[in-house]
Parts: structure tokens; C-alpha cells; sequence
């Protein structure tokens, strides 16, 4: 008697789920798409440690802005970074162009930092509620952020 209450328990939780929907990514959700969006976006220079959801918010139904702080490990300096990508000889002239414009783009914003070093990053992300589930969209930008989606 008592499993069979807490089946149809379980049973009636799960169907009011799926009535009302899930309006916001769970917490869960949101720090594992964070982590591998910044693992992506920083590959060979660094790598989360630590990722942390500060603050969250709807915009809209399908629209959700997470707060996120991503500590990292350096896995080696921008000009160790710089001349391995210099060296990569898969990569065509102007691949290695556009890398090195992106590299002082991120000296001029960065600390310095060496192999080894942590480093805190404040980042939000927009994450879109998608037929199947919620994906991370894109990290917003200051300007993103002050308009509305």
C-alpha cells in the first residue's frame, strides 16, 4: 500500500510537471552547458575549476540570463599560447592571423597570467527553452545585457 501511494505520488509530480513546464534550466543544467561553453571558448589556454551560478533571471518564457563566476586553471601563458599556434602548421595564414588579433584582444583584458595561475570570470549566459530542452544560446555581452531579447 505504502509503494503504491508513492508511485502515484511520484506519478502525479511528474504529470504536473509536464502540465505547467519547466520555465527556467535547472541549476545543474545551467553550470555543466556554462563549463563546457567556457572549455569551448578558451581551449589549450584554459580550463574551469569551478563554476558557480550567482544569479539567474526570465526574460521571457524561453529566454533565460544565469549570472555565472568560472574560476580556471591557465594550462599555459598567451605568448606560450601565441607560438603554438604559430607552429600549427594545420592552420592556414590567415586562421593564424585572426588567432593572433584575437590574442591581444585578450592581453588588452586580461591580467597576465602564467601556466598554472587561477583566474576568476564573471560571465552571462542567455539560454533559450528549445523543443528539446534548454540550450545555452550565447555569452551576452554589457550591450545584450541592457536590451531586452
Amino acid at each position: 500500500m505504502r509503494y503504491s501511494l508513492l508511485g502515484f505520488l511520484a506519478a502525479t509530480m511528474l504529470l504536473l510537471s509536464g502540465c505547467f513546464g519547466i520555465n527556467q534550466p535547472t541549476d545543474e543544467a545551467i553550470q555543466n552547458m556554462s563549463e563546457q561553453q567556457f572549455n569551448q571558448q578558451y581551449v589549450g589556454l584554459f580550463t574551469a575549476t569551478q563554476v558557480q551560478k550567482d544569479n539567474g533571471y526570465k526574460q521571457n518564457d524561453t529566454h533565460y540570463v544565469a549570472e555565472m563566476t568560472i574560476k580556471a586553471r591557465a594550462e599555459r601563458s598567451v605568448d606560450e599560447y601565441a607560438r603554438q599556434i604559430m607552429e600549427d602548421s594545420s592552420l592556414t595564414a590567415f586562421e593564424k592571423m585572426s588567432q593572433t588579433v584575437n590574442l591581444g584582444l585578450l592581453k588588452m583584458t586580461m591580467p597576465e597570467f602564467q601556466t598554472g595561475d587561477e583566474l576568476e570570470f564573471k560571465k552571462d549566459y542567455l539560454f533559450i527553452k528549445t523543443d528539446k530542452g534548454w540550450l545555452l544560446k550565447k555569452e551576452l555581452t554589457p550591450d545584450d545585457s541592457s536590451n531586452s531579447i
